[in-house]
């Protein structure tokens, strides 16, 4: 506890010594008195859990200005590296040989350096260009003592203010700390790129490198080497709105779809080829939902999108998130719809959608949903992207053409469905029944013994054996 608050203490004391604790950036007049330098400066000195946040800042230019938000890119890629010896150590130590034997040459300078590690350029031993993450030393220390002092302020906080407890600070915190846990293990890292890229495979908007597993272990990374150029290098791409609706277009993907997303999509950990298509890297933050929760969030957001607030209402009961006694909870979604989808196409914002409900939810008894804080956040982050790119990019008309998309494709299957042997099959089961049923009375009627009501009934049994035989055929045939 003591080490806590001497931790925080030493946090207060930076934000002071830069101006920064009483800075309110939703204020105009006051942001254009910062420097981005400054911030950027502070957030370097706090560590590694506060650079991440600043990396999130980096795509938020409707909140932070451009000045600020250019300066926060660098912490993205260019934070101080460590010495290519600790490199040299690392990779030795984790697979006991020269790192000759694993690599024809490796860069001694990063090509990117950021909060937890940082990358080099190399060639195995069998030809292949990759690209080598390696952990920064002592980097487990660093997040397991700011973790704690995130417990103990949370705990205070939970103490002091009942208003909190929607926001479940503890559980936030322990969240927090569980996907930190899993970032700093480059085994999982290297499964979640590997995972998502099987679900992506067939998706002509995205690229995941593919993961070299035998030069892979818990501090280092080894991915294929890919030429791309970062996505924040906006004069350099060749399609800024094309490469913006393909940003869209596979984050519905992966939230939507696959129910498996990169949440942690930060400039940093985007790039873009020649052809428009994003790459993604870093895959230590992913997030996970399931089918349920992620149709129902698709269903919200289908809602606002097509201005139905009855139906947005309904997916909020259905879920369980707010309760069905809130009857004006369907007003209370169009007074948050309407001043935002009824704006110009450069007006029309996702996060403000979503801080809007955030607010309004908390007057209807809603807890924080701690599985979809990470989906909120990427969604911000993607459209904050998606505004540097193209500013007047339209993301709800984007987000409704992925929609019809969805929608027509499984209308296909399902016409597609019918018109297969076995849905046939099915259909035809009753009229053939009919006509067996006739066929049995026929034969029965000529037979006239006294046997015959028995007789019928087996008679029967074996037309329906018959007719299930037909069935599996159909199916084979299917």
């Amino acid at each position: 506890m003591i080490r806590s608050i001497i931790r925080f203490a030493s946090i207060l004391i930076i934000l002071i010594r830069y101006n920064l604790l009483f800075c309110s950036y939703t204020n105009r007049s006051i942001r254009n008195t910062i420097k981005g330098n400054r911030i950027k400066t502070a957030l370097q000195k706090l560590g590694p859990i506060f650079i991440k946040f600043g990396q999130s800042l980096s795509a938020r230019i409707d909140i932070l200005g451009e000045d600020i938000t250019n300066s926060l890119l660098s912490l993205c890629d260019k934070l101080p590296p460590f010495s290519y010896k600790k490199i040299v150590q690392i990779i030795e130590s984790e697979f006991n040989c020269s790192i000759d034997s694993l690599f024809l040459d490796f860069s001694e300078e990063p090509v990117a350096a950021a909060s937890i590690a940082q990358v080099h350029k190399a060639v195995t031993k069998d030809g292949k260009l990759v690209a080598v993450k390696v952990l920064r030393p002592n980097i487990e220390k660093t997040f397991s003592r700011d973790i704690k002092m995130l417990m103990w302020l949370a705990s205070l906080i939970q103490k002091i203010s009942k208003k909190s407890h929607r926001f479940k600070p503890m559980e936030l915190v322990k969240t927090f700390s569980e996907i930190c846990r899993l970032e700093l293990d480059l085994r999982f890292e290297a499964a979640n790129a590997s995972e998502l890229k099987e679900n992506m495979c067939s998706d002509e908007e995205v690229y995941i490198p593919k993961v070299d597993w035998s030069r892979t272990s818990r501090h280092v990374l080894t991915l294929e080497w890919i030429d791309a150029t970062p996505i924040y290098e906006i004069h350099k791409l060749n399609d800024c709105k094309q490469v913006a609706e393909n940003l869209i277009t596979l984050f519905c993907n992966q939230v939507y779809r696959d129910c498996f997303f990169h949440a942690d999509m930060h400039p940093g950990n985007l790039m873009v080829t020649e052809n428009n298509k994003i790459v993604m890297v870093d895959f230590g933050i992913m997030g996970r939902i399931d089918r349920s929760t992620s149709m129902y969030v698709a269903e919200i957001i289908k809602g606002f999108v097509k201005r139905d607030y009855s139906h947005v209402a309904k997916i909020h009961f259905q879920a369980g998130y707010v309760s069905e006694k809130y009857s004006n909870f369907i007003t209370a979604c169009r007074a948050i719809g309407e001043p935002i989808v009824g704006r110009e196409i450069e007006n029309i914002s996702f996060a403000n959608l979503l801080t809007q409900l955030f607010k309004i939810t908390a007057d209807f008894n809603m807890d924080v949903q701690l599985e979809l804080l990470l989906l909120q956040k990427t969604m911000i982050l993607v459209e904050g992207i998606c505004r540097r790119l193209h500013p007047s990019i339209n993301v709800w008309q984007v987000v409704q053409l992925w929609i019809e998309k969805q929608e027509n494709q499984r209308n296909r299957c399902i016409e597609k469905m019918k018109e297969s042997c076995l849905v046939k099959t099915i259909q035809e089961v009753p009229q053939l029944m009919k006509k067996l049923n006739r066929i049995a009375d026929n034969i029965i009627e000529q037979q006239n013994n006294s046997h015959a009501r028995s007789s019928k009934t087996y008679l029967f049994l074996l037309l329906i054996i018959i007719a299930f035989i037909i069935l599996r055929l159909g199916f084979f045939i299917y």
